[in-house]
C-alpha cells in the first residue's frame, strides 16, 4: 500500500518530467514589479514588462538596444546615429525637437526614456500628461552611461545583460588605463571648424581625458573659435578635426598661422566623428579607445 502511495505521487512528476517542463527554482521571484533610480536620483517604478518604450535621447535608446530592449522601442529622438534598427524609428518629437504629450500619447508608450536635461519637474509633469514612467539619463560621464546601462535594463527586463554590458565596459577601461600607466597626457586640441573646439564641460572633453589627453583649450569659451594666437601658445602634439568640417591636415600646414604647431609638423592629425563625440551610450568605451589609439599610436591595450 505504502509502494502505491509513493507511485501516486511520483507519476505526475514523471509526466511531467517528460514532456520537457521543469520546475520553477524554490524562491525564485517574478521580475516585475521593478523600481530603478534614474540619473536624477529619482525613483522610476513599473508595474510590469515594458513594451512599448519611447526614447527621447540618442544614448539610452542606444543603451536599451545594447541591453537587448530594443525590439520594444517605437519611437526616438530623430537624433540617433547607432545601431542602424534605431535609426529606423519614427520621432517621437516635433520638428523642433521638443517632446509634444499629444504625440506622445498616440505612441501609447509604457515607458519614456528622457534626456539628461530634463528636469524632475518636467519629468514628474511629462508622465502625468502621458500617463507613462519617465526616466531621465544621467550626465553623460562614463559612470552614469555605466549607471544608465544597469537600470536601463533592470526596468525593460534585461537585468543580465545590463550587468554583462556594465562588466564590458569596465574591463575594457581597466586595460586601458593599465596600457597608459606611466604615459605622460597627450596635449591636443579638437577642432570642430574654423577652430570652434569643444565645451571644455562636454562630454567629448571627458572621453578626451579618459583616453589620455589633454585639451589644450580647455578654457574656450563655449560657441567661440579658440585664438589662433592661443592655440600657437599652447602648442598641442596632437590636432583632431571634427571629419566633415573641412579641416584637412594638407590645409593646416599650408596656413601661416597652424603650420609650426607641433602636431601639425609631426603630422599627428587625425580625423574624429563629431558623434562620437557626443556619445552617452555604451559604445562611448570603446570610442574612447579609439581616441587613445589616436593619441597614443604606438599604444598596446592588453
Amino acid at each position: 500500500m505504502h509502494r502505491l502511495r509513493l507511485l501516486v505521487v511520483l507519476l505526475p512528476l514523471l509526466v511531467v518530467a517528460g514532456c520537457g517542463f521543469k520546475p520553477e527554482p524554490i524562491g525564485t521571484l517574478p521580475s516585475f514589479p521593478q523600481q530603478v533610480t534614474d540619473g536624477l536620483g529619482r525613483a522610476v517604478s513599473v508595474k510590469s514588462q515594458p513594451r512599448r518604450v519611447v526614447s527621447l535621447d540618442p544614448g539610452l535608446t542606444e543603451t536599451a538596444f545594447a541591453v537587448g530592449a530594443g525590439g520594444s522601442v517605437v519611437a526616438a529622438s530623430g537624433r540617433e546615429q547607432y545601431p542602424a534598427a534605431a535609426l529606423r524609428l519614427p520621432r517621437a518629437v516635433s520638428a523642433g525637437g521638443s517632446p509634444s504629450a499629444a504625440r506622445l500619447r498616440r505612441l501609447r508608450p509604457d515607458l519614456i526614456l528622457a534626456p539628461n536635461t530634463t528636469s524632475a519637474a518636467a519629468a514628474a509633469a511629462l508622465g502625468r500628461a502621458v500617463g507613462a514612467p519617465v526616466y531621465v539619463a544621467g550626465n553623460g560621464s562614463v559612470p552614469a552611461i555605466e549607471h544608465d546601462v544597469d537600470q536601463v535594463a533592470t526596468i525593460t527586463g534585461e537585468a543580465a545583460n545590463g550587468r554583462a554590458e556594465v562588466r564590458r565596459m569596465q574591463a575594457d577601461l581597466h586595460r586601458l588605463h593599465t596600457a597608459l600607466a606611466g604615459t605622460a597626457p597627450v596635449p591636443a586640441f579638437v577642432d570642430e571648424g574654423f577652430f570652434y573646439t569643444i565645451d571644455p564641460a562636454s562630454t567629448a572633453a571627458r572621453l578626451l581625458a579618459l583616453a589620455g589627453g589633454t585639451n589644450v583649450a580647455a578654457d574656450a569659451v563655449a560657441g567661440k573659435p579658440f585664438p589662433v594666437s592661443r592655440l600657437r601658445a599652447a602648442a598641442p602634439q596632437a590636432y583632431l578635426a571634427v571629419a566633415g568640417r573641412g579641416v584637412t591636415l594638407a590645409g593646416l600646414r599650408r596656413s601661416k598661422a597652424t603650420r609650426t604647431l607641433p602636431a601639425v609638423r609631426e603630422r599627428h592629425f587625425a580625423l574624429v566623428d563629431g558623434a562620437a563625440l557626443s556619445d552617452t551610450g555604451p559604445r562611448a568605451v570603446s570610442e574612447v579607445l579609439q581616441l587613445a589609439h589616436l593619441l597614443h599610436p604606438t599604444l598596446r591595450i592588453p
